[in-house]
């Protein structure tokens, strides 16, 4: 997510597993799967801005102190919408002891990491909000990608065989007249 999305996003946005946007860069609404790692965090925080919730274990396996606040944002300060990311950011990179790193790197990193565990570039265009692949590519900095898709083709020749060119070019006697058989 961009962190104007984030910045903005509320609790009635986040259902059945998804966080819906409707608001977006490119002005097209956009719905992201919510996977378990995600959901944890966000039942704590929402513990944590609700009295209710208040039976809630946080990351840490201990109960949640409940604040009570009036927001219907999912990040807030005090009860209050937060207005930026980067001094909590900075904080936290700091804190992590990591340099010469800016939040938008983190779009990227989700980008480079998804087709290596299996996802589609496909599937990281929608989820990044791209309206044309070619956006996408700038993103992705691994060649994860294209060795599965290389490796689909794995199996596919029969084992003893020894297949050669000639299987699949026939040649004639000018080399310029090949033509492509069994392909």
């Amino acid at each position: 997510m961009r962190p104007g999305e984030i910045l903005t996003l509320k609790w009635s946005q986040i259902r059945n597993g998804f966080i819906y946007l409707q608001k977006t860069k490119t002005n097209e609404a956009r719905q992201i799967p919510i996977n378990e790692d995600l959901d944890l965090p966000f039942k704590q925080i929402r513990a944590e801005q609700n009295p209710a919730g208040s039976n809630v274990i946080g990351l840490d396996k201990k109960p949640v102190k409940a604040i009570q606040y009036n927001t219907n944002h999912v990040f807030s300060y005090n009860g209050e919408p937060m207005q930026g990311l980067k001094s909590s950011f900075s904080t936290a990179l700091t804190n992590a002891e990591i340099d010469d790193f800016r939040f938008h790197n983190l779009r990227h990193t989700f980008a480079s990491l998804v087709p290596m565990a299996g996802g589609s570039l496909k599937d990281v265009q929608e989820l990044l909000g791209h309206k044309d692949i070619t956006m996408t590519l700038r993103y992705v900095h691994s060649q994860e990608h294209k060795r599965k898709a290389v490796n689909l083709l794995n199996g596919l020749t029969a084992k003893g065989k020894n297949y050669s060119l000639s299987d699949y070019v026939r040649f004639s006697e000018s080399e310029e007249n090949a033509e492509v058989v069994n392909a």
